[in-house]
């Protein structure tokens, strides 16, 4: 009876010493992920904020190389003012393009962003007769730079046969 419990008590106590070696070395281990994801964080907030403070606002399209038919000088002339009025945060141009005073109230959360508009992509009408060309970019806003996807602007005609910025998608 001696020797069953002093082989448990051994075994307990062998137990107790490697479970508090393990613990250890975990603690060690995840002191250094800790250390590391710091390290990590701080180089790319570091790297934000570099890219942050070299972000160039502006308009680098050359529209007039643009070749379709759909794109004609009014809409140019209309699409040139509004990316240069979104990308200087000039509030009068941009307010000016769109059909009534409602359409471009509806569109000022895009306005006060730093903007640099350097692609257009598609230009085509669709079915309801819209001139729809996409522009592509980058936004700078309290979340950071990012690549905008695609923004897509609506060109209509008015009352008077003149063609205005309806809506950007």
């Amino acid at each position: 009876m001696n020797k069953v419990i002093f082989y448990t008590v051994t075994g307990i106590v062998i137990l107790g010493i490697l479970t508090s070696c393990a613990n250890g070395k975990n603690k060690d281990h995840v002191q250094e992920q800790n250390e590391t994801q710091t390290i990590d964080t701080n180089t790319s907030q570091n790297q934000q904020a570099e890219n942050n403070d070299s972000f160039q606002t502006g308009v680098v399209i050359d529209f007039d190389a643009i070749d379709n038919s759909l794109f004609n000088a009014e809409i140019k002339t209309l699409l040139k003012t509004t990316l240069e009025a979104m990308a200087n945060k000039d509030e009068e141009s941009y307010r000016s393009v769109f059909r009534d005073t409602q359409s471009a109230d509806t569109y000022m959360y895009l306005f006060g962003k730093d903007y640099y508009y350097d692609y257009l992509g598609t230009i085509e009408q669709d079915r309801s007769g819209r001139i729809v060309v996409e522009v592509r970019g980058k936004v700078k806003d309290d979340h950071g730079i990012r690549e905008t996807p695609n923004g897509f602007f609506y060109f209509i005609k008015n009352k008077e046969g003149h063609w205005v910025l309806g809506a950007i998608d």
